[in-house]
């Protein structure tokens, strides 16, 4: 019986805390019944970036149970298919059967051209800001604290966003990650 609790325990030390992904039609829906910011993060199948980020930045076991805690987290493939019902208006991909790498309508509205890329929705939908390139962990941990905490509102000037990144205390890693 104790060697069964040790290897319960053993494995249980391995698993780790995951981003829940979502499509944009299941948060919007979320949002209607609980009301919660949405994290997209905006990706291609053949982004290098993309694919780091998923595995330095994401992976994180605190950054992960932060997201799914604050976010109802997205993850949209910007050349896939999906069908998406946005604020009323219908996005598609209507040119992927022509051309493989073709940008999703619902890309384009953002005004998304540069991947990864994550976007933040107000508990409304509403988009907030799209936050484009690559980063890791602790630049991940600066924006989706910052969004989530909403003290991006009181952020509006260069200096003070410097100040803020310098004076920013990690609290889901330590600050060597």
């Amino acid at each position: 019986m104790k060697w069964m609790v040790v290897l319960i325990l053993f494995i249980g030390s391995f698993t780790t805390a995951q981003v829940k992904w979502m499509t944009m039609n299941e948060a919007l829906e979320a949002q209607k019944k609980e009301p919660k910011k949405i994290l997209l993060k905006a990706y291609t199948n053949t982004c290098p970036n993309c694919k780091w980020m998923e595995k330095h930045a994401f992976s994180k076991p605190e950054i992960a149970a932060f997201i799914n805690e604050n976010y109802y987290p997205v993850k949209f493939d910007v050349e896939g298919t999906e069908t998406i019902n946005y604020k009323g208006a219908i996005y598609s991909n209507p040119m992927k059967d022509r051309y493989k790498n073709s940008q999703h309508e619902f890309a384009g509205f953002m005004r998304i051209f540069e991947y990864p890329t994550l976007v933040f929705f107000d508990e409304t939908g509403r988009i907030i800001n799209p936050v484009p390139g690559k980063m890791g962990p602790k630049k991940l941990e600066v924006y989706i604290t910052m969004l989530a905490d909403e003290t991006y509102k009181s952020i509006n000037t260069g200096p003070k966003w410097a100040n803020y990144q310098s004076n920013f205390n990690y609290q889901l890693q330590d600050e060597t990650n």
